[in-house]
């Protein structure tokens, strides 16, 4: 079953941001919606927040989350630098999932849309 390469993702944007290609990382919003349940969700989670870590060149300074205290569904990350990412991760048990990511640099963007998916992180 096919599943989601968060590694193919945090190196083919580092490569972008590497080679100059937006400039300087200043805001991330990524959106995951993964099958299974709370426990795949903090999992996605805290792969969302080890890629704008990286993307950003440090650990955010501030961190703030909504929802349920034991699974956040938005968590919003802060930089000193100003910089910033938004990330929405969910669980479902079965259907579709699916997400997308934007990273805005000080000269340019990079979308990916992870495609809707009847297997994807199955």
């Amino acid at each position: 079953m096919q599943r989601w390469n968060w590694e193919l993702l945090r190196d083919a944007v580092q490569r972008v941001i590497d080679d100059g290609g937006i400039g300087r990382p200043a805001t991330l919003r990524l959106t995951i919606t993964a099958r299974g349940a709370d426990s795949e969700a903090k999992q996605h989670l805290a792969e969302c927040q080890k890629a704008a870590a990286e993307w950003f060149g440090s650990q955010p300074d501030s961190s703030y989350s909504i929802g349920d205290s034991g699974n956040p569904s938005v968590t919003a990350l802060k930089w000193k630098s100003g910089a910033s990412a938004i990330l929405s991760v969910s669980a479902v048990p079965s259907g579709r999932v699916g997400g997308n990511a934007m990273l805005m640099g000080t000269r340019g963007t990079i979308y990916h849309e992870i495609g809707d998916s009847e297997s994807w992180l199955g």
